[in-house]
């Protein structure tokens, strides 16, 4: 029941092995929970890589317990080690069918994690609006409180300035319909000072501290990557947020993950007039209307209504399996109910029980 790598906290990642009692993880309901032991030691059994679908990897031994949803045929909720999994394999054969029960794919996939929670945490102290950092990140200038934007979401904009405290102080157009506008805080700060208290000039990332913030502020700054940045897909809820920045987009992924959502990362050339100028990145997830990942009307306006069960956008999948030998790994046990808590770079809800 041991598991090794990097485990979300309230505070940020930490590597299994330097948890101790006392410290808090994250719960299956993405509240924080106190550990109640924490016991490292190298395994003398085997080991397994668990891969899931978005190319997270958890490394745990072969008695950790995984809280699953299986298919066999049809679904049931399971909790299973990591031996077991790999016994039964990643996906289920089942013999193909025609009518209103068509299974026109025999392999499919067996094991799909427990969904991935909002994490709930308290509200971080910020100089800046959540989602005016998230606008700035997405279409501002590295070295200055100044946004580039179209003349058909400047109005959209501004009243967001507004109703935020903040104010354009310059406005200029710079060719055909786009616009750079200069912004302060109001009587809060300037957006120099704001930008600079938050480490980002000349460095756009998300600041640790919004990684962990209340689930509203890093909505918010969400909301601000995507109305700058994004792009939402009619009619399948599918956003993308393209980003020239590696260390912004790994940062997006987080925030991403931070929501309950599932995002997947892809990289490809970035080109202007055909020719490659550089790398572009992508981050692409699923949302609903209900998870309020947009302001700007015409991109918000484009996101499905949630259905009653929980998507599949919201669920890992296993697809791989891989057997490691013996391994240091740690058995963290907390007072979640069930004694459940999240795992990984993908936040995977594990057990600490058998």
């Amino acid at each position: 029941m041991a598991i090794s790598g990097k485990i979300p906290t309230p505070d940020g990642w930490v590597e299994a092995q330097k948890i101790k009692a006392g410290d808090y993880l994250l719960d299956e309901a993405g509240n924080p929970a106190p550990v109640l032991s924490a016991t490292t030691y190298r395994t003398t059994t085997s080991c397994y890589r668990v891969k899931f679908r978005d190319g997270t990897t958890i490394v745990a031994s072969e008695d950790h317990v995984w809280p699953v949803r299986e298919f066999y045929g049809r679904y049931r909720n399971t909790a299973v080690t990591s031996k077991v999994l790999a016994e039964r394999g990643v996906t289920f054969d089942r013999a193909l069918t025609a009518g209103k029960t068509k299974a026109s794919k025999g392999g499919v996939a067996r094991w799909r994690t427990r969904p991935t929670p909002a994490l709930n945490l308290a509200e971080a102290p910020m100089p800046m609006p959540p989602y005016l950092l998230g606008y700035w990140l997405g279409d501002g200038d590295s070295d200055g409180p100044r946004i580039t934007v179209s003349e058909d979401d400047l109005p959209h904009l501004e009243g967001q300035l507004t109703r935020l405290g903040a104010r354009i102080i310059s406005r200029q157009r710079t060719h055909g319909k786009t616009f750079r506008i200069r912004f302060d805080l109001g009587s809060r700060a300037s957006g120099v000072k704001a930008l600079r208290e938050l480490e980002v000039l000349h460095a756009k990332h998300i600041p640790g501290q919004l990684l962990r913030a209340s689930d509203a502020q890093r909505r918010q700054l969400l909301q601000g990557l995507v109305d700058s940045d994004g792009y939402i897909e009619a009619g399948t809820s599918r956003v993308e947020i393209g980003l020239t920045s590696e260390r912004l987009i790994i940062d997006t992924v987080d925030l991403i993950r931070t929501l309950g959502l599932y995002p997947r990362l892809s990289v490809g050339d970035a080109k202007l007039n055909g020719r490659r100028v550089g790398t572009r990145y992508r981050a692409v997830f699923t949302a609903y209307d209900i998870d309020q990942v947009s302001r700007l009307p015409r991109k918000s306006d484009r996101l499905k209504r949630r259905g009653e069960t929980v998507p599949y956008s919201q669920v890992r999948t296993i697809t791989e399996i891989t057997p490691l030998g013996s391994s240091v790994v740690t058995t963290l046990r907390v007072s979640a109910t069930g004694g459940t808590y999240l795992a990984g770079e993908g936040l995977v809800p594990v057990c600490d029980y058998a």
